[in-house]
This record gives structure tokens, C-alpha cells and sequence, in this order.
């Protein structure tokens, strides 16, 4: 079992459950709970003033950020910002980005699917590049600069778990 702020789990992932721990610390929202999953992140803000603007009654936890609050719900959403051709999103508790992974709608939305599914890309990652904290860190981005600010905000949740 691997624990962070609190958060539990075990599902089967060749990575070590305390890396997938810190992913999910990493990625969860400030005004979420870590393995939350009812989230939907858009990586453009131009994509997020349209659709403030389209479905005004969204539930918005910042400027990028909206809580659909249960699983049928972010699915729904989900589903209408592809039809509006919307997918630079990350979505669910591990804020698995669409554009670059595609799954079945509701995996994103399920923390044991999402946990597989982000399991799945990091080990992909790994026997493309490698073990290394640089292939666990394409997890967020295969930009080396965005993929060197992961890797502080991974070790300063590892750093503050150690004590």
C-alpha cells in the first residue's frame, strides 16, 4: 500500500505504488482531495473562456479547472468538449491528458481505471526511455523544461513524505 496525504490504494501497476502515490499528489487540485477524480483541466485558456461562455453554470475551482462533481456528469462534459473539438484536457484524479491518451470516456472519471491508465503511460515511458525519474516525468510532458519542473514538484512531495 502507498500512502500520500492520506490518500490509500493498491491496484495492480508494475510501478511502485509510492511513485504512483507522489503522480497523484502532483496532479491533484489545491481544493481537492488527492485521487479526486471529478476534474476536468483544460491546458488552453481561450478553450475555457468558450466554454464558460457556452455552459455557464459549470462548477469552476480556478481559472482552468472545473469540478463535475460525479462521474456521469464529467462524462457528459466530457463528451460535448469533444464535439467541440476541445481535447487539450486533462481529466480525473491522475489529470490524464486526452490529446495524448485516449481511453474509454468513464476511465478518467474512475480512480482504479485512471490508476491503470496512468500506470500504463508511465511504463510505456519507461520501456521507451528507460528507468529513470526523466521517464517518470514524461508522465506530464516530453518537454525536457516542463518535464524539470515536474520532477521539483515530484521530489518536494517525496522530500516532505520522508519526514
Amino acid at each position: 500500500m502507498a500512502t500520500t496525504n492520506n490518500f490509500t490504494y493498491k491496484y495492480d501497476c508494475s510501478i511502485d505504488h509510492s511513485i504512483m502515490s507522489v503522480i497523484a499528489s502532483v496532479e491533484r487540485h489545491n481544493k481537492r482531495e488527492v485521487g479526486y477524480p471529478y476534474l476536468i483541466s483544460f491546458n488552453n485558456s481561450f478553450d475555457a473562456d468558450e466554454i464558460r461562455e457556452f455552459i455557464p453554470d459549470l462548477k469552476w475551482l480556478d481559472n482552468r479547472t472545473i469540478d463535475c462533481i460525479n462521474s456521469e456528469s464529467c462524462v457528459e462534459l466530457f463528451v460535448t468538449l469533444k464535439e467541440l473539438h476541445i481535447t487539450n484536457i486533462d481529466s480525473g484524479a491522475y489529470q490524464i491528458n486526452y490529446k495524448w491518451h485516449k481511453y474509454n470516456d468513464e476511465t478518467y472519471f474512475n480512480l482504479k481505471k485512471s490508476y491503470i491508465a496512468a500506470c500504463s503511460i508511465i511504463t510505456h515511458n519507461i520501456e521507451v526511455y528507460g528507468y529513470s525519474w526523466d521517464s517518470i516525468a514524461r508522465y506530464h510532458s516530453y518537454t525536457k523544461s516542463l518535464r524539470e519542473k515536474y520532477l521539483k514538484y515530484i521530489s518536494k512531495i517525496l522530500i516532505k513524505d520522508k519526514h
